[in-house]
């Protein structure tokens, strides 16, 4: 039986009650978390009572607790280069949050002092490893739509400002659809037709100034700072071509959300964003009996397929972290690796950089 790895939590927002909960339900034979902390010791304190973590303290207090291997970094996501520095710099293994870094040179440089320490790196977007994009791939391997040719993903969100209290951090420069919810997207695609190779890209800011509906600062308005839509096609190593939208300024939309289209049919792939979900698959056969007299058992609608991996609940965080600490003890590169992470954020980047420039973008980092 393996040794249960002793873990520690950096950053104790909102996010941190997830991973604590679902690392405390799911993996309590692999993982122990043995100190949360932040900035602020009130947020350490009552995550660490909540969910019954032996200590509450400062993030310096937490990197010199020898016996702590791994730490997480639920820190905002400017600050995660900094800090994951730091916890490797501490001689601890790490799992970032996304984005792993708001730039390739940083993602880069963290990358290089964890090869000088020998230590292992892990990263946000853990999803791709869960029950719904796991059937999604071996669907594709199986050939049940053929061979994938186009992908449509639209991340159509309304305001932020309708359930955040402070979202100021969504509309300044490091905030916007992109670095929110774009690298589920991407390292979704990345997962099943292998990297980007090539990215066009245009950005619009709707709005100005957003009004703020929620929380004690109801009324506020605050400005906006980076573009909150992108139209995007992208081309993938696996000869499939992706055309996606995100934004914050869509009311209601009925743009699917993530489909592949084959030569043989349709996959509806659920929200990336999650762990599980159903996915779902239209055949040729269905529309060719539509429209020459057959019969379609789906009475027109896409066949749900039964997942083939455990489905612990749609959203979940923490199961990088788990197959993280397998890679550790087994020696190897982990499947949410920081190189799949130095990817994405060079996917992200050159977005916004193709839309800026209105010339194509060429992601160097090719895995």
């Amino acid at each position: 039986m393996k040794e249960i790895m002793k873990i520690g939590i950096i950053g104790c927002g909102v996010i941190s009650k997830v991973y604590a909960r679902d690392i405390k339900r799911l993996f309590p034979g692999k993982l122990q978390i043995c100190a949360a902390a932040d900035v602020d010791y009130s947020r350490a304190e009552a995550l660490a009572a909540e969910f019954d973590i032996p200590r509450a303290c400062t993030p310096g207090e937490l990197l010199a607790i020898p016996e702590i291997e791994l730490v997480i970094n639920l820190t905002p996501p400017k600050f995660h280069t900094p800090i994951n520095q730091q916890i490797l710099a501490a001689g601890k293994h790490l799992f970032s949050e996304k984005p792993f870094a708001m730039n390739v040179e940083d993602a880069k440089e963290t990358l290089r002092l964890a090869q000088e320490k020998g230590l292992k790196v892990g990263c946000a977007p853990d999803t791709f490893l869960g029950s719904s994009l796991v059937t999604c791939r071996k669907a594709l391997k199986d050939g049940l739509i053929g061979t994938p040719l186009y992908v449509n993903a639209n991340m159509m969100y309304s305001m932020v400002e309708i359930w955040h209290p402070s979202p100021d951090s969504f509309y300044q420069e490091g905030g916007g659809p992109i670095y929110d919810m774009g690298g589920y997207y991407i390292t979704a695609l990345v997962s099943m037709f292998g990297p980007v190779t090539r990215i066009l890209a245009v950005s619009r800011t709707g709005y100005p100034e957003r009004t703020i509906y929620n929380g004690p600062r109801f009324g506020e308005t605050i400005p906006v700072e980076t573009p909150t839509f992108y139209a995007i096609i992208m081309e993938m190593q696996q000869n499939v071509t992706v055309t996606m939208n995100f934004s914050f300024d869509i009311w209601k939309s009925t743009l699917p959300m993530f489909e592949v289209y084959g030569t043989e049919g349709t996959l509806m792939v659920p929200d990336p964003n999650n762990h599980g979900g159903v996915p779902k698959v239209y055949r040729k056969e269905q529309r060719l009996a539509e429209c020459f007299g057959g019969t379609d058992h789906g009475n027109g609608e896409p066949f749900a397929l039964p997942e083939l991996a455990q489905n612990v609940g749609e959203y979940v965080r923490g199961l990088g972290v788990a197959e993280l600490a397998d890679a550790i003890r087994e020696g190897r590169e982990p499947a949410a690796s920081g190189k799949l992470g130095l990817h994405v954020v060079d996917v992200m980047t050159g977005i916004m950089k193709a839309a800026e420039s209105g010339e194509a973008y060429y992601p160097e980092n090719v895995l």
